[in-house]
């Protein structure tokens, strides 16, 4: 059952959320399923984009707790988007993470798409109570997607860059164009990485490549013909099932 749910996030702006849950209105016990699966989305959308939405809507058919919020300054949440950095972004789903736990919540599993994967895996270096990672078509190397989809970035005469039509400030490209390559190796929980082969936005061989760097359990799934959206329902079908085995699965 969802339920609206807030916290706060990075600067102590409240951020909106979704909750799905069985266990509405009353305190977990021992004997209860006390994992959670939080999704992060990318940049440009907020909670209830297509990939995040259905995804609770299936873990919530599966018993499986979801929580999906926006990042500062999208959707329902507080704060302005042109101020958005990868710092900010990585303190609000730490925050996401705290509030899960709070709400009794033991096993944490972060499912992000996007931009929003990278933001996980930066938080996950060093937040211990993220037990395992999904990341969906990876943005590990914004460098090399902006080179490969330059029609997506502008610079706008009042000095912002506009990203994927969102107004940022000049600097967000250059704080978002992090190395996170040599953070895989820090990883010390495991990792589900799913990509379509079909992704104009976000290069599959970059994804390879920071598999390739993990130095923990992993597993990398492609999905013939699909693109960086997910857009077509066979694609996503295969999406929510590989995440599903991977947020129930003894790691």
């Amino acid at each position: 059952m969802p339920v609206k749910i807030s916290f706060k996030g990075h600067d102590k702006n409240l951020l909106s959320g979704i909750l799905h849950t069985r266990f509405l209105g009353k305190s977990l016990t021992k004997k209860d399923d006390n994992s959670i699966v939080i999704s992060a989305h990318g940049f440009g959308v907020d909670k209830n984009y297509w990939i995040i939405k259905e995804l609770s809507k299936y873990l919530d058919k599966k018993e499986i707790a979801s929580m999906r919020f926006d990042f500062m300054g999208v959707g329902d949440s507080e704060g302005k988007v042109e101020d958005s950095n990868l710092e900010q972004m990585v303190d609000d789903l730490n925050a996401a993470v705290e509030h899960a736990k709070q709400r009794g919540y033991k096993k944490i599993n972060v499912v992000a798409h996007s931009l929003g994967a990278m933001v996980a895996v930066l938080a996950a270096t060093a937040n211990k109570d993220i037990h395992a990672l999904t990341l969906l078509a990876p943005a590990v190397d914004i460098k090399h997607a902006i080179k490969k989809r330059k029609d997506t970035y502008k610079h706008t005469a009042d000095g912002m860059v506009e990203v994927a039509k969102i107004k940022v400030k000049r600097g967000f490209l250059k704080n978002i164009s992090r190395d996170v390559y040599r953070e895989a190796g820090k990883l010390k929980i495991p990792v589900l990485i799913v990509h379509g082969d079909a992704d104009r936005s976000t290069d599959m061989k970059n994804a390879k490549k920071f598999f390739n760097r993990l130095k923990t359990k992993k597993k990398f799934v492609i999905v013939k013909n699909a693109n960086h959206h997910f857009s077509k329902k066979k694609h996503l079908n295969v999406l929510m099932k590989e995440a599903y085995r991977w947020a129930t699965k003894k790691l």
